[in-house]
């Protein structure tokens, strides 16, 4: 087989088929599966040409509107985003946001996906309704990724009530698709904790409540003293 066929198969494998395994993003599948063959290619120009090749013969075999179109638009896209290309990524996400729109529906899961993908390459005020429409997917994967992007642009513009409220709704996303004492529940955690001291104060119920579930995670991964220097510190009545 080619390297042009490799990577072309690879990419499509990455991004329609290793979501079954929700833990693995397909945006690291792309760019590693392109860096282990840029032995043999001479430069980036070249491997590009290589997903804007497969994007044109897609449209030439199945038309602009086919959902086969839109998987050749994002694997450019991703493979642009991962290259710095924003601008590029944009308009390939773009595209095939449109055509799975038209073709698999505007709440497809597939749909939301490659919306949460283009907000990742979009300004702060372009990303919000496409984070807002992605944290409504039925994947729990891509919806935590969204509310969690979300809660970040909240936070960037000074709303933190708001930035809390997509957080915690991301929390609930990540212990759907890793459990309850996954990395990435750990991670939200952490930052609703701070959002909680930052809104709420440090002893008011809430942010006591968030400090005790992420003690007993600690507890749960076999870091009791991480989870004993947070009960210290906050020992004592709630407000």
């Amino acid at each position: 087989m080619s390297f042009r066929s490799t990577v072309v198969s690879a990419c499509r494998f990455s991004a329609c088929r290793i979501r079954a395994d929700k833990r693995i993003p397909c945006l690291l599948i792309v760019p590693m599966t392109v860096s282990l063959g840029l032995a043999f290619q001479p430069d980036a120009a070249g491997v590009r040409h290589i997903f804007e090749d497969a994007l044109a013969r897609r449209e030439r075999a199945f038309g602009a509107g086919d959902p086969r179109t839109a998987q050749a638009a994002r694997d450019l896209g991703l493979y642009l985003r991962a290259h710095g290309d924003a601008l590029g990524a944009r308009r390939a996400l773009a595209q095939a946001l449109r055509i799975d729109d038209g073709s698999l529906g505007p709440s497809a899961a597939q749909t939301l996906e490659d919306a949460e993908a283009l907000a990742g390459v979009s300004t702060p005020a372009a990303a919000e309704p496409l984070l807002r429409r992605a944290a409504e997917s039925s994947d729990s994967v891509v919806a935590g990724e969204a509310l969690s992007s979300l809660g970040s642009l909240r936070k960037a513009a000074g709303d933190l009530p708001g930035a809390a409220a997509s957080f915690r709704r991301a929390l609930g996303k990540a212990e759907q698709a890793d459990g309850p004492n996954g990395t990435p529940a750990e991670l939200i955690l952490k930052i609703l904790l701070t959002l909680d001291r930052q809104t709420l104060g440090p002893r008011h119920e809430q942010t006591l409540n968030d400090a005790r579930r992420l003690a007993a995670l600690y507890r749960a991964t076999g870091r009791s003293r991480e989870a004993a220097a947070l009960d210290q510190i906050n020992a004592g009545p709630a407000h």
